[in-house]
């Protein structure tokens, strides 16, 4: 299997520039949407993604911009996310640091979420092997996951702080009345993204001082 080309850098914290960098609900969805699109590059599986959509030989897209029709005239990676909670694993209180001159305070916890890549095909056999081809390159690359981040999707490098498991699904049949019955294979991935925050102390506002009148009638 071929190695990914990694950027340089090894972020995996959300947070550690000056500009916010994407909530943790949307790293885990398209950084591994952004992973299917590199690894179904035509070399290690018969089916090469690319942004022209009318080169392509596989759709790989969010669940909200995807239609059934899509599948009539080439295969589909289909990312769906699920629920997603803290860890509450950041230490006493979560608390990272301490700036004693400000009195800001830097907190840090895990995010721990899951996506399922749904993989469809018009054929069973097919949807099999494109599952089969995803399942093994997560857990390939799921140290590489850790370090390896791209600026061709989402413009910024957050990273996946742990890839905890991979599991594959069993086919189904997507049957319908106005097309021909297509089938899916689920991939779902559950993995963590790190969070850190910072509070600062501020001057109170003072409320303005208002005259109210009461009048009874």
């Amino acid at each position: 299997m071929s190695e990914l080309d990694p950027p340089q850098g090894h972020p995996t914290s959300l947070h550690d520039g000056v500009t916010p960098l994407p909530s943790a609900h949307k790293v885990l969805k398209n950084y591994l949407l952004e992973f299917c699109q590199l690894v179904f590059d035509g070399r290690n599986f018969p089916l090469a993604w690319s942004e022209d959509q009318s080169k392509t030989q596989i759709n790989i897209v969010d669940k909200y911009a995807f239609n059934l029709d899509q599948v009539t005239q080439n295969p589909s990676i289909v990312a769906s996310r699920g629920p997603q909670a803290w860890t509450n694993q950041g230490g006493i209180g979560r608390r990272q640091q301490v700036n004693l001159r400000s009195g800001a305070v830097t907190y840090t916890d895990l995010v721990r979420g899951a996506v399922t890549l749904s993989c469809f095909a018009k054929s069973g056999l097919e949807a099999e092997d494109m599952a089969g081809f995803l399942f093994e390159s997560l857990q390939s690359f799921r140290f590489v996951l850790r370090n390896w981040t791209s600026e061709a999707t989402m413009g910024v490098k957050p990273g996946l702080f742990k890839v905890e498991a991979v599991t594959m699904g069993e086919e189904a049949l997507v049957k319908s009345n106005s097309r021909p019955n297509l089938s899916v294979v689920p991939v779902a991935v559950a993995a963590m993204v790190q969070r850190r925050w910072s509070v600062e102390a501020r001057d109170a506002r003072k409320l303005r001082q208002v005259l109210t009148t009461l009048t009874r009638k």
